[in-house]
């Protein structure tokens, strides 16, 4: 072998080794990630995401607001980060949403299914490597709607065997009491000059066509309801199960304003079995989430075995 051809494939062999090095053996990276209606449909965006995407390497990805994506565009939409199982709700499948909910992965989607019946944008449920994911997205006006919405997950989860390892992610449009220091007068105040106004999207198919009058307090209080079904049900919320400070993912950077007030709304929550498998947990705030949508995404990975 010439020395040349020789030092080419030593390269090739030691970069080879490296990125294995960099993906820790039986883990699975699960991202989760409300995409400002499709990354707003812009498609500099959506290739800008898919070069971000690349680097975070998730082995799943659950989206919320996914907008202007038939089932032929997400499915190469995902090859594109390396995915080749997809699943989405949407009018095209059946299901009379606003804000398709889809989850796209590096296995088999098995026993998936779709429901949004009495639920405002409805959830996807699929099993993953024997791991049971729903993706989510709450009702984002009222709180009654939002307490209907978790009641008929957790009568999912109810569903499956003790020894089920469970993740439930998504937009909840709730905040965590775990969190409840960080939220003060100025968003109380914030909350109080919206609450009871007719929402101006009242009549339109995000609404169901209904009347709609913002109510998001809970009794003229800051509701932490919603999230505490969750840990009443078992789950530890993935980010603070190891992160005890507060971090926001909304709003983003380029939409911070003056008066901005920060939130945690995003989330993934696992049941105690996957908890115990759980080895990072974060809200990804760099260059990239700054600006390609309203919501910063939240990962999480765990061990297989």
């Amino acid at each position: 072998m010439k020395k040349s051809a020789f030092f080419l494939f030593l390269v090739l062999l030691l970069a080879f080794a490296s990125s294995k090095a960099q993906q820790p053996p039986n883990t699975l990276k699960v991202l989760d990630y409300n995409s400002l209606h499709g990354f707003n449909g812009d498609s500099l965006i959506r290739a800008k995401y898919i070069s971000w995407v690349k680097t975070v390497a998730p082995d799943v990805v659950m989206y919320q607001e996914m907008i202007g994506f038939s089932k032929a565009e997400l499915k190469t939409f995902a090859k594109k980060y390396g995915h080749s199982f997809s699943v989405i709700m949407s009018k095209e499948t059946g299901y009379d949403v606003t804000h398709p909910i889809a989850i796209t992965s590096k296995y088999p989607l098995d026993k998936v299914e779709m429901h949004n019946d009495k639920m405002w944008h409805g959830y996807v449920y699929a099993q993953i490597k024997n791991l049971h994911f729903i993706a989510t997205h709450l009702a984002p006006f009222t709180l009654k709607d939002r307490q209907q919405d978790i009641e008929l997950i957790l009568n999912k989860v109810k569903t499956f065997p003790k020894s089920a390892k469970v993740l439930v992610g998504g937009d909840f449009n709730s905040f965590a009491r775990f969190d409840s220091a960080n939220y003060d007068e100025k968003l109380l105040n914030s909350m109080l000059r919206l609450e009871g106004r007719l929402e101006p999207k009242s009549g339109t198919p995000i609404v169901k066509n209904r009347t709609i009058y913002r109510n998001n307090l809970n009794n003229g209080a800051i509701d932490f309801s919603v999230t505490d079904k969750m840990i009443d049900a078992g789950f530890a919320d993935a980010y603070f199960f190891l992160h005890k400070s507060f971090k926001n993912s909304v709003p983003v950077k380029s939409q911070m304003k003056k008066n901005s007030i920060l939130r945690r709304v995003d989330y993934i929550w696992v049941n105690k079995p996957l908890a115990k498998k759980m080895v990072y947990a974060d809200i990804i705030q760099d260059s990239i989430t700054h600006v390609i949508s309203d919501h910063y995404p939240t990962v999480a990975t765990f061990k297989l075995n």
